[in-house]
């Protein structure tokens, strides 16, 4: 694990601490969970613009939309 040195104006670091404290948080984890919560979305805005550039560059075929749905149909039996 490293240590990072941050900055952090004095608004935000009294809402944190409100929020924090009735849960038993310190600053540490909350920037921690932020933070991963940060990347995760990231991940998932990514995710997105890459399904998207693929469904520009090969539309599905509406056409197809029943083959699909037939087949959910048979799973669920």
């Amino acid at each position: 694990m490293i240590n990072l040195q941050i900055s952090i104006d004095e608004k935000t670091l009294a809402e944190i601490k409100q929020v924090s404290k009735p849960q038993g948080l310190d600053i540490t984890q909350v920037i921690r969970e932020a933070l991963q919560s940060w990347l995760k979305r990231r991940e998932a805005a990514r995710f997105e613009q890459e399904w998207i550039a693929a469904l520009k560059k090969n539309p599905d075929d509406a056409n197809r939309a029943e083959d699909w749905l037939e087949a959910q149909a048979w799973a669920e039996q």
